[in-house]
């Protein structure tokens, strides 16, 4: 190779490094900035996505009021209660409460109720096939048969002897009678007048006798009859017969098998442990009715607070489903728990429509005192949050306006407001929370709102929430990893020039050998 080559070569070697370590150059020094502009660039769009001063005014048309059921009151002034919050578990009356079980040993023919029915007292839950049953009646009727044949075997033969000796006693008469006219026209002798006067009267002391002996016999074996068929009969009410079955059962001469299992008391079947073809015995709970109206509701206070706690109170019950209910405080225990410090108070309340079921956990607002503060109180519907704090939306002739409001008590009667609003100034009592959604699904129809005292949502976001610093924080996060990431170009940099200054290098050891 000649020399003019040769240098040719490598000026081109000098200006391919030099261009190579150009691009390298401005490539790190464009990638730090474009980084730096990204991470800012995201840093500004969290914060612009989370930055909001608050609820926006919402205007909505007729169409849309009714649409989601807009309902408007007027704040009004009230006697607030003074009341006691806390817990309770619904309980069954304990005096309401029955298990049935069958009197007799049989085997389970029908079942006619089931879990969850609303019975009435006398109603035949099942039909038990007993054995026992069947063999007291066949025996009533048995021995009544018997005690009827035996008066009729009496009645028989001693009237027959009476039927008799009243013809003998109208003999002896005619007798008696004859010797007696003789005796007075002085034929016939004394003595046979004597014999005929005794002979008479013998014989009416002998059918006397027989009647007597009638009447009493018959008396006796209907009275035996009489006392035989009630004890049977007490026996099968015993066993759970009704004293109709039985009736019916002694005028047909028809026995049957078949015992009802009848419900003692009216109330719900909370409880079903029957079968067809089940054998049942009288020491099986086969249903549990309770009657669940009224019901009791046990609370539970604390310590210090049972001298507030006194027998007749009313006590507002709220269900998890936010149905109400009033009941009365009827007693208060004696005995504070030593685990919670609580004291258990009994609560009786009526149960229309079975609202209240045993075993639900509820709500409880004691009334405490008689009510003589007057507060601003409205319904709980009326209240929505941003940000864990409440407002409502005030009615204004065109729209409806965010009112952010300082909450007090919770009552049967409502929310108290302390701060925020004004009497008679017009809120939206239902569908707030549709307003607050048609708002969120429309942040541009409205004007931000801020009230007067309150800090900017910008100052709040710095000022009060943690969440700001730890945007700071994530900044200073992405500014160290953009300076590692520039460090790291520019050593990969001086790592693509080394390899470059080496390959120039042999490249001059091997023209070196061929020149």
């Amino acid at each position: 190779m000649n020399r003019s080559s040769q240098s040719f070569e490598k000026a081109a070697y000098k200006w391919h490094f030099s261009a190579l370590a150009m691009l390298i150059f401005l490539a790190v020094c464009f990638v730090y900035p474009v980084q730096l502009s990204f991470a800012h660039s995201g840093d500004n769009e969290a914060f612009n996505a989370g930055e909001s001063s608050g609820p926006e005014e919402i205007e909505v048309n007729e169409q849309g009021l009714r649409a989601i059921d807009i309902q408007l009151a007027k704040v009004r002034s009230t006697t607030l209660k003074d009341i006691l919050e806390t817990t309770g578990k619904v309980k069954a009356d304990e005096t309401r409460a029955f298990d049935v079980n069958p009197t007799v040993t049989g085997v389970v023919k029908a079942v006619y109720a089931k879990q969850g029915d609303n019975v009435s007292k006398g109603k035949v839950l099942a039909l038990v096939h007993s054995i026992e049953v069947a063999t007291t009646l066949t025996q009533l009727l048995n021995d009544r048969t018997r005690i009827n044949s035996d008066i009729a075997r009496v009645q028989t033969q001693l009237k027959g002897d009476i039927t008799l000796q009243t013809k003998q006693v109208q003999l002896s008469k005619v007798t008696f009678d004859r010797e007696q006219g003789m005796l007075k026209e002085g034929i016939s002798a004394a003595k046979n007048y004597h014999e005929a006067k005794n002979a008479h009267e013998s014989a009416q002391v002998k059918l006397l006798t027989l009647q007597q002996r009638l009447e009493q016999e018959v008396k006796l074996l209907e009275k035996q009859l009489a006392v035989t068929t009630a004890n049977a009969k007490g026996q099968l009410l015993i066993m759970g017969m009704t004293g109709t079955a039985v009736d019916t059962a002694i005028k047909t001469g028809m026995v049957t098998a078949d015992l009802p299992v009848i419900a003692p008391v009216g109330g719900v079947i909370t409880l079903r442990n029957i079968t067809l073809g089940q054998r049942v015995s009288p020491e099986d709970s086969v249903f549990s009715i309770v009657n669940l109206s009224p019901i009791w509701i046990m609370i539970d206070v604390f310590q210090e607070q049972i001298p507030r706690v006194k027998q007749g109170q009313q006590v507002w019950i709220k269900t998890p489903s936010k149905q109400e209910l009033r009941g009365e405080i009827s007693s208060v225990g004696s005995v504070v728990d030593d685990a919670t410090k609580t004291l258990s108070i009994r609560v009786i309340a009526d149960n229309p429509n079975g609202i209240l079921r045993p075993g639900m956990f509820v709500t409880a607002q004691v009334v405490v005192g008689q009510g003589t503060s007057q507060a601003l109180v409205i319904p709980e519907t009326a209240i929505v949050y941003f940000k864990e704090r409440p407002f409502v939306y005030e009615k204004h002739e065109d729209h409806f306006q965010p009112i952010f409001v300082t909450t007090g008590l919770k009552t049967s009667q409502g929310v108290e407001i302390k701060e925020g609003l004004e009497v008679d100034e017009t809120i939206v009592v239902s569908g707030a929370a549709q307003l607050q959604a048609q708002s969120v699904l429309k942040p541009g129809s409205g004007h931000s709102h801020k009230e007067e005292g309150e800090k900017s949502a910008h100052e709040e976001h710095h000022e009060d929430h943690p969440e700001h610093q730890e945007g700071h924080g994530k900044e200073s996060g992405n500014s160290a990893a953009s300076l590692m990431i520039f460090f790291a170009g520019a050593a990969s940099s001086l790592v693509a020039v080394a390899i470059f200054a080496f390959f120039i290098r042999r490249s001059r050891k091997g023209d070196a050998k061929d020149a």
